[in-house]
């Protein structure tokens, strides 16, 4: 269902105005030296609530899978309504820090409960993103953050692994192995900027480099487990693991992997192969005209 800008107009209008009349209506009851420190408070608080992973506004709860996002990952959005009026489908605005409309959705309702979900795109600003939900006459508003860290890419074959994080300048990658027989990638690295613990890095791997269908990836730092966070689009799994100083490799392993040459080399192959085929008939009827 389409959502037209008219309807957009009068969506965003419903929210004006809801989050400060209590908090105006309360500070005006003040002596005016005290007004000041109150708007201050209530300012912060505000900022601190939308940020949380939940909010409970008439009736409709919603929240975020997580409150920090970076660029590339999954925003998962779920709802509750606790009394249902009417069948009309959620709707879902979300603005970017400057105000734009970034994405927009409308879910229908199944037994109370709505999700919506979308990726980030690489190149998402970073900074505050706002979200508006609407079912029937119930409003809610929450807030989830971007960080905008620095990106590398990691060539694997005709493919990439695509590295973030805010301190992902510390860690310099080299050579990348595949085997085929383990099923694995092994990326060579160079953590030695690390000063104190580890720093966070989050790999987007594409499903066709390396997968794990119905399971997870596993994941060795220097021939060792380590725990890792993983979730996954249609397309590509993203982990997020810990890098400590001492790192020297980090090896992902799955039940399929990239073949040696790549799938551009194959369709080459196959184009050689057909080509060979063509030319022998061709010859072995030109042997017998």
């Amino acid at each position: 269902m389409r959502i037209n800008s008219d309807q957009l107009a009068d969506f965003d209008e419903s929210f004006k105005g809801k989050n400060l009349q209590l908090n105006i209506l309360i500070l005006s009851k003040l002596p005016m030296h005290w007004m000041f420190v109150g708007m201050f408070l209530v300012l912060l608080v505000s900022v601190s609530a939308n940020l949380a992973y939940a909010q409970d506004t008439s009736g409709l709860s919603v929240s975020t899978n997580k409150q920090s996002y970076m660029p590339g990952d999954k925003v998962i959005i779920t709802g509750t309504v606790s009394q249902i009026t009417d069948e009309n489908p959620a709707t879902i605005i979300v603005r970017n820090p400057i105000g734009n409309v970034y994405e927009v959705g409308q879910v229908d309702l199944m037994n109370n409960l709505f999700v919506h979900d979308f990726v980030l795109s690489y190149d998402a600003q970073g900074g505050i993103y706002t979200v508006n939900i609407r079912q029937d006459n119930k409003t809610a508003q929450i807030q989830f953050q971007v960080v905008a860290g620095k990106t590398q890419l990691i060539p694997v074959f005709d493919s990439e692994i695509r590295v973030s994080g805010e301190n992902t300048d510390l860690v310099k990658y080299g050579n990348v192995e595949v085997s085929t027989v383990d099923n694995s990638i092994t990326m060579h690295l160079d953590a030695t900027k690390i000063q104190n613990g580890s720093i966070t890095e989050e790999y987007h791997i594409p499903k066709h480099v390396i997968d794990a269908p119905g399971g997870q990836l596993a994941i060795k730092e220097n021939g060792n487990d380590i725990d890792c966070t993983q979730t996954e689009t249609d397309v590509e799994r993203i982990v997020q693991c810990p890098i400590q100083a001492g790192t020297r490799e980090l090896t992902i392993i799955g039940t399929m992997v990239i073949p040696e040459f790549g799938a551009a080399s194959y369709v080459l192959v196959l184009s050689i192969a057909v080509s060979v085929v063509v030319f022998s008939k061709n010859r072995l009827l030109h042997k017998f005209r």
